[in-house]
């Protein structure tokens, strides 16, 4: 997790230092949620990358393992579906997650309440399933249980009996960043006892491409060509850095 208030008070020394401008906590929590959900996504295509690089062997070990490392970051998103949020709708025989918190489904499991082992859901395509359900070799069973997707809900097969229970796991997408501040004389002053404060969620090593990122953006907000220049060029020395 990143401090807030620090990454608040770097992007504006930056911009007060050459007298490029100012820009108001609501600004600020914009530019830092579109820069948190920027640097997230990337991760993804990182971790594929340096999994590549794995397979070739050009990647090191310990702390040198690096789609160790980016996984780390993204495991930190992890979550569980429970019975509150994780729903059965009989009317549409669809399972929905009704959290708002959604990003990316990483799999379904079938739990026994009674015995609490769980068995993993296979997804498949909706063409294949009626070939799997009319062979009897192959039809879904509580052992072999599949699902495919219907919109944003879930179909599962067989039908989930009384006593087990439809368990999603999957990646959750990073909070908003909330900078809380009290109105001193006119001048928002930092609140770090806010009930609302959220910080940014990212690794501690993501510090850095997160001003850049802020910085790009505060330079399209307020008219400074030399301040988004500048945080490009910073973007495409660290992106070149770690090919």
């Amino acid at each position: 997790m990143i401090n807030i208030n620090t990454i608040r008070n770097v992007v504006l020394f930056a911009l007060n230092k050459s007298n490029r401008g100012y820009l108001g906590p609501a600004e600020m929590d914009y530019f830092l949620q579109l820069a948190q959900m920027e640097i997230f996504e990337d991760l993804f295509f990182k971790y594929n990358a340096f999994l590549n690089k794995e397979n070739k062997r050009l990647t090191g070990t310990e702390y040198a393992n690096l789609p160790k490392n980016i996984r780390e970051q993204i495991d930190a998103f992890a979550a569980y579906t429970d019975d509150t949020n994780f729903i059965y709708d009989d009317s549409t025989d669809t399972w929905e997650y009704t959290g708002t918190d959604l990003y990316r489904v990483e799999g379904l499991s079938i739990e026994n309440n009674e015995t609490n082992k769980k068995t993993d859901i296979e997804e498949v395509l909706k063409t294949q399933l009626n070939i799997l359900k009319n062979n009897p070799h192959t039809a879904p069973s509580l052992m072999f249980p599949v699902y495919h997707r219907v919109g944003e809900k879930f179909r599962v097969f067989p039908f989930v009996p009384d006593g087990y229970y439809v368990e999603m796991f999957y990646i959750r997408r990073p909070k908003d960043p909330k900078w809380t501040y009290t109105n001193v004389g006119g001048n928002p002053l930092y609140n770090a006892g806010a009930l609302d404060l959220q910080h940014i969620e990212l690794h501690p090593s993501q510090m850095v491409p997160l001003v850049t990122k802020v910085l790009g953006y505060s330079g399209l907000s307020i008219r400074e060509q030399e301040v988004e220049q500048m945080a490009n060029t910073e973007e495409a020395k660290d992106f070149q850095s770690k090919q």
